[in-house]
């Protein structure tokens, strides 16, 4: 009786050993396979930074070319500085940084635009209407 029992626990730590081994072999194929079939690796995204830092370029060139063409200063300056700041977002987007480490930068951003977008051409907000004097009426 005591050779049966040895001979079926023997026979049970074969067929676990065998699980084991498929499970590693299941496991290590699908590893491998995750690693193969990732979309977004550090080179990737060091290439999506590159492009949109590019991007960026080209747009500042050609505002640069409206700039010499004649353009209004104020203009160009919200457009350039506007492009600018959408650029400098998706960078950081693309680049991998967390939620954390934008949060900071994008309110900066996000006053800069306000303040480059909310503003006239002589300085003063849009909003701040000038005092009109009545005419006088002497009589």
């Amino acid at each position: 009786m005591s050779d049966d029992f040895e001979k079926h626990q023997a026979e049970l730590i074969k067929q676990i050993e065998s699980k084991k081994m498929e499970l590693n072999n299941i496991s290590s194929s699908t590893m491998s396979n995750s690693h193969s079939t990732s979309w977004w690796s550090t080179t990737n995204a060091a290439t999506m930074s590159s492009i949109v830092l590019v991007f960026g370029l080209m747009i500042c060139v050609l505002v640069m070319v409206l700039m010499r063409q004649g353009r209004n200063a104020d203009s160009v300056l919200k457009v350039m500085g506007t492009i600018l700041i959408i650029i400098s977002s998706i960078f950081l987007v693309v680049a991998g940084y967390t939620d954390t480490q934008i949060a900071p930068v994008m309110g900066l951003l996000g006053t800069i635009a306000g303040y480059l977008l909310g503003k006239n051409a002589d300085g003063t907000p849009k909003d701040a209407e000038k005092k009109v004097e009545p005419p006088n009426q002497d009589p």
